[in-house]
């Protein structure tokens, strides 16, 4: 069962942000997390184009591994989050690696990476659950609620659940920029 791809669109944002609309995850599926470590003071400095392009980068390689099967993600300029199911957690594991290394040798960037189970984030007292938003037939973003994102930002950031980078020179599947 693909669990995202079967949630039904909400096209009525005032319906979208009702609770009622978010469906909990599945324990068993995985969140994911990137941030470029210090991005704050590198957009003072000017470089929030590598900034920003590392965030939207993280989705693009993460989407590419999947094949572009559906996730819910969320940009965030300077990273991005995500949800995958069991099955595709290696995946976007590798992607996640993948482009930390990229992040590191083109652009002298640490990204902080990390990834935790839907059951690690709702033992932390959080839950994560999802909706889909689409203004258009043609357009479905996903709409996080319950805490789980924030509480994953927050442990990532003192280095729980976190990932390696990849080996040198490994390199993300950023073929297709088009998340």
């Amino acid at each position: 069962m693909d669990f995202y791809a079967l949630l039904p669109i909400v096209d009525d944002f005032a319906r979208a942000v009702a609770p009622d609309v978010y469906a909990p995850l599945p324990d068993d599926w995985r969140v994911g997390f990137a941030d470029v470590k210090g991005s704050t003071e590198a957009v003072a400095a000017g470089r929030y184009k590598a900034v920003n392009m590392i965030g939207a980068g993280v989705v693009a390689a993460v989407a590419n591994a999947l094949h572009r099967k559906p996730f819910p993600f969320v940009f965030g300029g300077d990273g991005a989050s995500f949800a995958v199911a069991p099955e595709d957690a290696a995946a976007a594991e590798g992607a996640l690696r993948a482009m930390a290394t990229f992040a590191r040798e083109e652009f002298a960037f640490e990204l902080r990476i990390a990834m935790a189970s839907v059951a690690d984030i709702r033992a932390g007292g959080r839950d994560v659950r999802v909706a889909r938003y689409g203004p258009s037939e043609h357009v479905a973003y996903a709409m996080f609620a319950g805490g789980g994102l924030a509480w994953l930002d927050a442990a990532a950031k003192q280095g729980r659940f976190a990932l390696e980078p990849a080996p040198p020179g490994t390199r993300p599947d950023l073929s297709d920029l088009s998340c």
